[in-house]
């Protein structure tokens, strides 16, 4: 081949690899939408849990103490409560710890909760809110367990909560919690 030959080969060559190799641009991709968020929640009927409650009750004989905080947290989407327990029996040797998220679903007009803790205990409850003085929590968990939660305000700084919960096997435990606000 002839010099001329080769150097047209070549120059068709880089021609054609140029024209399929993609661009580059110096400019910025085009932003992603921020997904919008859902109204928030009106907490007014639930406002007076923000702050801090000392609770108690009686389990295996013994008085069992929690202490729990309250606030709006995640940009005022969630009540969100943070949980402490001592040890308090020879069966509940180590301080358990937990996080409860309280919201709002307006598509299923439920309350919801769901909360997990440092035992790898976790939980889901709905609610389709208060009836008088009343709200009513109900859950199903995966290991076919359920529980309800029959919360009571009886004032701004004092509430019970009636909990039942029912094991796989059927079997019920039901404890009342006092709480007082601090």
């Amino acid at each position: 081949m002839k010099y001329w030959a080769v150097t047209l080969l070549g120059c068709t060559l880089f021609v054609a690899a140029a024209s399929a190799a993609p661009l580059v641009s110096a400019a910025d991709p085009a932003p992603a939408p921020t997904p919008v968020a859902m109204t928030k929640p009106d907490f007014s009927s639930v406002n007076f849990l923000i702050g801090t409650w000392s609770c108690t009750q009686q389990l295996r004989g013994k008085t069992r103490p929690e202490t729990d905080v309250t606030s709006l947290g995640m940009n005022g989407m969630w009540l969100v409560t943070q949980t402490t327990a001592p040890p308090f029996d020879q069966y509940r040797t180590a301080t358990l710890n937990g996080v409860n998220y309280t919201g709002y679903d307006p598509t299923t007009k439920m309350w919801i909760q769901t909360g997990v803790d440092d035992g790898g205990g976790y939980g889901t409850q709905t609610s389709p809110g208060w009836q008088g003085s009343a709200l009513t929590w109900t859950g199903k968990y995966l290991d076919g367990s359920s529980s309800t939660d029959l919360i009571t305000k009886v004032s701004d700084t004092k509430y019970t909560d009636a909990n039942s919960v029912t094991d796989p096997q059927g079997k019920t435990t039901n404890v009342m919690i006092t709480c007082m606000k601090s």
